[in-house]
C-alpha cells in the first residue's frame, strides 16, 4: 500500500503558522499560492481542522509559551500572537484555556507542587 501524498502547500501553511500563528487567512492563501477557498478545503482534508482553529490553537500556545516564560505584559503578549485589542485576546485565551491570560501566569509560576 502507497503511502498518502500530502499536499506541500498544506505543509508549508502548518510550517508558517506553527511559526507565526498571526498570519491572516488572506496572507497564508498567498504564501501558499493558492485561493482563500482551496487552502481551507485542502487544509481541513489534510489536517482534520480548520485553518482558523489551528491557527487559533497555535496563537494560544505562543501566547501560553510567553506568559510562562517572559515578564511581558498582557497586552504585550497580546500583540505579539496578533491580537489588536487585550480584551479580545482575553476572552480568547480563557474561552481555550478555562482562565485568564493573568491567572494562567500565576498558577503556572506558583509554587511546586508537592
Amino acid at each position: 500500500m502507497e503511502g498518502i501524498q500530502k499536499d506541500f502547500r498544506i505543509q508549508e501553511a502548518v510550517r508558517l503558522l506553527n511559526g507565526n500563528g498571526s498570519f491572516t487567512l488572506s496572507e497564508l492563501a498567498r504564501r501558499c499560492h493558492l485561493s482563500i477557498s482551496r487552502l481551507s478545503h485542502l487544509f481541513k482534508a489534510e489536517t482534520g481542522s480548520t485553518v482558523q482553529n489551528y491557527r487559533r490553537h497555535c496563537r494560544f500556545l505562543a501566547a501560553a509559551r510567553m506568559l510562562e516564560t517572559t515578564d511581558l505584559s498582557i497586552k504585550q503578549v497580546a500583540y505579539a500572537v496578533g491580537y489588536h485589542h487585550t480584551s479580545s485576546f482575553v476572552r480568547a485565551f480563557i474561552l481555550h484555556s478555562g482562565a485568564s491570560p493573568n491567572n494562567y501566569r500565576k498558577r503556572q509560576s506558583g509554587p511546586p507542587h508537592i
